[in-house]
């Protein structure tokens, strides 16, 4: 079964990132960082994996990122003026018309232009002015994993790169490979997770800062996955109004890593729990994960910046098993293809 294998697979892919990836990062980031903006384009979970990367490139790299609306070039014919920034378009074929368009766009501008692709000959790779590439190998399932957390470690990166090219700190890798390890062997409690969840046809997921990506794309692979409307939230912007759409009982899956959001997760646990939602949580966190109805806690340590890859893993596993809960194939989810192209 490729999606099985494809997320067992994912240590090794990273692994190898690590190893091979490092030194196209180091070649690619002074021009990133001689640059006075940064756009990033994608769609769907590598639009996830873009939200990640706006994160890393602002609070590691210091540089103002914004994400690409594909449809201003594409449908409305007014593209933005990219000159004097940098642009990377992101896309596991690198077949979306729309992404490369805006990388066109901001290339004839001047910009610096970066293809993150697991498709060296793609369109998108041709769009662009240099390439970062995956090495992840095919990936045969519908639902991305390995190109996700790929995609998300090529940001992290540039972005460590990008910063100790404008002199600051850059991002420390060790314990990454381990924790998604220990991600992958974590089934049994991906299993609990789905059978305490039930077979809900409504699921709210929240993430804050880093995890807020975890929120995304959790949320994409179990609607993807199970047809399950799950409703991904910034866990801020959640308290802003849509909190007043809980009902009892309505199951919440919580991302919380260590780190700056951490105390602000335990207090969403408690508005939670007052508002009589159940609350289940993956984090690295033992005493958030105690504050919850169950949680999948990953225990080996990682850097706050890094540790969404990890819990993305088990994310996947999760949107599997709740996949399976609702009698779906996992394998063959309906209604969706593996490339999907839009201008």
């Amino acid at each position: 079964m490729s999606l099985d294998s494809e997320i067992a697979e994912q240590p090794d892919v990273c692994a190898r990132l690590l190893r091979d990836g490092a030194a196209d990062a180091q070649a690619l980031s002074p021009r990133i960082a001689a640059a006075l903006h940064l756009t990033l384009v994608a769609r769907g979970s590598s639009d996830n994996a873009a939200t990640y990367g706006k994160y890393l490139f602002e609070s590691v790299a210091g540089l103002v990122t914004s994400s690409a609306a594909p449809s201003i070039v594409t449908k409305y014919g007014a593209p933005p003026d990219y000159m004097k920034g940098a642009a990377i378009g992101i896309s596991q074929s690198g077949s979306s018309p729309d992404v490369a368009a805006v990388v066109s766009a901001a290339r004839r501008d001047g910009a610096f232009t970066v293809a993150i692709t697991n498709a060296t000959r793609s369109r998108l790779a041709r769009a662009a002015e240099s390439t970062f590439p995956l090495r992840c190998g095919p990936e045969r399932a519908v639902a991305a994993t390995k190109t996700y957390t790929a995609s998300c470690l090529a940001l992290a990166l540039l972005a460590s790169a990008t910063a100790t090219a404008r002199r600051r700190k850059a991002l420390v890798f060790d314990g990454l490979v381990d924790a998604m390890r220990e991600a992958v062997s974590r089934e049994g409690d991906t299993a609990r997770l789905a059978r305490r969840i039930g077979r809900s046809p409504v699921l709210v997921v929240l993430g804050r800062g880093y995890d807020y990506a975890c929120a995304l794309e959790g949320a994409l692979k179990i609607k993807e996955l199970a047809r399950v409307w799950a409703e991904p939230y910034s866990s801020a912007d959640f308290a802003h109004g849509p909190r007043t759409l809980l009902e009892r009982g309505v199951p919440v899956l919580l991302f919380a890593s260590r780190g700056a959001t951490l105390r602000e997760a335990r207090d969403t646990v408690r508005s939670l729990y007052e508002r009589g939602a159940r609350v289940y949580a993956i984090t690295n966190d033992a005493g958030l994960a105690e504050a919850c109805d169950d949680a999948l806690l990953l225990e080996t340590p990682v850097g706050a910046a890094l540790s969404p890859i990890a819990l993305s893993v088990a994310a996947q596993l999760l949107a599997r098993d709740v996949a399976r809960r609702h009698g779906r194939d996992p394998e063959r989810p309906s209604g969706i293809s593996k490339v999907t192209r839009t201008l």
